[in-house]
């Protein structure tokens, strides 16, 4: 009987949380999990704790935007090395994605399964070398900005597996920041 109450409770908490959820992916997946999150506090479901939760949607937004302006750098760029480093980048979103969702489904929190920015930016209406730059500029803010996440959660984390997670991928991260930053060098000094 009580067990039944309890999946009552649950099954109405995330109809109330979906009716009410914006479109946005990141803000309707932070609403689910704070849902997720009151549960867990009354002990009915487990999820992980808010910050490693955040970080997870963040994550995973992250790889899914850096995956859109990939797979439009492939199809835009002029110079070839762009074009490589955009396959090389697209590679290493889906791998971080495909991990971030592994660890999101074990620690029960909702991520987004689309961008929060399905257009990637004005990327889209450049040409030529405008684009190059830009796309360049923006997988450099990218990694400079998805590496302080994994920093953060390397020092900040409750979780051990987030922690662990993010501390075996930041030498992955820091050197395709080095080559985004080398490619930008040699082309634009």
């Amino acid at each position: 009987m009580m067990k039944t109450i309890y999946i009552s409770f649950i099954a109405l908490l995330f109809i109330a949380a979906c009716t009410g959820t914006p479109k946005n992916p990141v803000a309707r997946a932070d609403s689910i999990n704070k849902v997720k999150q009151d549960s867990n506090a009354a002990g009915i479901i487990s999820t992980a704790d808010s910050t490693s939760a955040a970080f997870l949607v963040r994550i995973a937004n992250a790889a899914l935007k850096g995956m859109d302006q990939s797979v439009l750098a492939e199809g835009k760029a002029t110079i070839p090395t762009i074009k490589e480093f955009s396959g090389t980048e697209q590679k290493v979103c889906e791998e971080l994605n495909l991990a971030a969702t592994q660890l999101a489904a074990q620690k029960n929190v909702a991520i987004p399964t689309v961008s929060n920015d399905r257009k990637p930016g004005n990327l889209a209406a450049l040409q030529g070398s405008s684009f190059d730059k830009a796309y360049i500029n923006a997988s450099i803010d990218g990694y400079k900005n998805i590496l302080d996440e994994f920093e953060a959660a390397v020092k900040m984390a409750d979780d051990t597996d987030i922690r662990e997670f993010a501390d075996r991928r930041i030498p992955m991260l820091r050197q395709h920041l080095d080559s985004a930053k080398s490619i930008k060098t040699k082309y634009w000094k």
